[in-house]
């Protein structure tokens, strides 16, 4: 549930952290290059994936059965090129991050750390390891004990 809650906010405050960047931009080197600029990251989008869909439909002739086909780091470096053709400079920053192993990979660790739970042991339980085990003598229950009704 709290992945959820966070990918909702994340999707409502990402067009308002877009717009107040490119306003930013614009403000610092005008708004014709602004548009020039947004135009160039999202053809780099572009042509990422056009690049990674030709290696894909290369090694297939190759590899006919598919046997020996990895898509491994592909599909974080596709992603990253649909995020940079989306128009905005964070999209576009995270997209450029993405193709890359490295920012991928850190990336990849932070959203880990995000939006996954990591479950908390129960205080009132003791993990032991096999070793420890042991079997404790049956001890006689009291009728409140037990459960039972008086």
């Amino acid at each position: 549930m709290r992945a959820a809650r966070t990918f909702a906010y994340a999707l409502v405050i990402l067009p308002a952290a877009e717009l107040a960047v490119f306003i930013a931009v614009a403000l610092f080197i005008g708004a014709p290059a602004t548009f020039i600029l947004l135009i160039l990251v999202s053809l780099s989008g572009v042509a990422v994936l056009r690049h990674l869909g030709q290696g894909a439909v290369r090694r297939l002739r190759n590899e006919p059965n598919g046997s020996k086909v990895r898509v491994g780091g592909e599909i974080g470096a596709a992603v990253g090129a649909i995020l940079l053709i989306i128009p905005g400079f964070i999209t576009g920053l995270l997209g450029a991050a993405l193709i890359f192993r490295r920012p991928r990979q850190g990336l990849l660790a932070l959203f880990r750390r995000c939006f996954l739970q990591r479950r908390r042991p129960d205080p009132g339980v003791i993990d032991l390891a096999p070793h420890e085990w042991q079997r404790l003598p049956k001890a006689k229950l009291t009728h409140r004990e037990s459960g039972a009704a008086p």
